[in-house]
């Protein structure tokens, strides 16, 4: 997995005997490192899509098994496309002339490590939106009912499919979605700290306060979590007997020239 620069923006004070080019060289690297990791993820929500389609005998391609990794390819797709644009702007004087004119250089890198930043912030949120509306659905369609409260959501589904072996992931992400609801400050109902364990690491939750180790590195790890937790979901001896789970959000692109 990749190690990332800082979590939140460059520190121009520990660059000051870098030279411009030294920076944009580091933040390239980091960029395409991320680039990589995103289409190795990429390469396997294919792989797992093509094993539920088939596992499930006469599958529809609406089905939420299928369109959930579709989903998700999607988004990181899109991520994808934002960090190449923050390489391309790095490395083309024609985007910096035509997009970026008027900015020193130190404004310049300012300005691209912040939407490389603002997208890792969206994609987590993105992905993990698409997981959430999946879990409800498949609920819905296995239990009659889906709770409105996430901490009720998960443990209805480590329980109604047997898969205490996701209680770590899905705990910690619920301390995530958190502060993904308050601008990356944590504030749980209770009002108290609390330090969560994942990945053999302990990561402390202060309440009322911006949380610090959330890169783009733990980022990615989620996402590959999240993907072999669907996985597991789907094959799960419940939701892989079922016929069909219909997706109330799938819809078919239209092409521009017919709109």
């Amino acid at each position: 997995m990749i190690t990332f620069v800082t979590s939140t923006q460059f520190n121009f004070s520990s660059w000051q005997n870098l030279k411009l080019s030294n920076i944009e060289q580091v933040m390239n690297s980091e960029i395409i490192t991320i680039i990589r990791e995103i289409e190795h993820l990429q390469e396997r929500l294919n792989a797992n899509h093509q094993i539920i389609f088939s596992k499930i005998h006469n599958i529809q391609s609406s089905d939420r098994r299928l369109t959930v990794f579709t989903q998700l390819f999607g988004i990181l797709d899109r991520a994808k496309m934002g960090f190449e644009y923050s390489h391309f702007s790095l490395n083309s004087e024609e985007i910096k002339a035509s997009m970026f004119s008027g900015l020193t250089n130190d404004e310049f890198i300012q300005r691209v490590n912040s939407f490389i930043h603002f997208i890792a912030i969206e994609m987590n949120h993105a992905y993990f939106s698409v997981i959430e509306a999946f879990l409800r659905q498949i609920l819905r369609v296995s239990a009659k009912n889906s709770p409105q409260n996430f901490w009720e959501l998960k443990e209805s589904i480590l329980k109604t499919l047997n898969l205490q072996q996701w209680a770590e992931f899905l705990r910690f992400y619920s301390y995530i979605r958190n502060t993904q609801h308050n601008n990356g400050l944590f504030f749980p109902s209770d009002q108290k700290d609390v330090e969560v364990s994942y990945k053999g690491k302990i990561f402390p939750f202060i309440c009322a306060q911006k949380i610090e180790f959330l890169n783009p590195d733990l980022r990615l790890i989620l996402v590959s979590d999240g993907n072999s937790f669907v996985y597991d979901v789907c094959t799960s001896e419940k939701i892989i007997a079922l016929p069909y789970i219909p997706d109330p959000s799938h819809f078919e692109y239209t092409p521009i020239s017919e709109v």
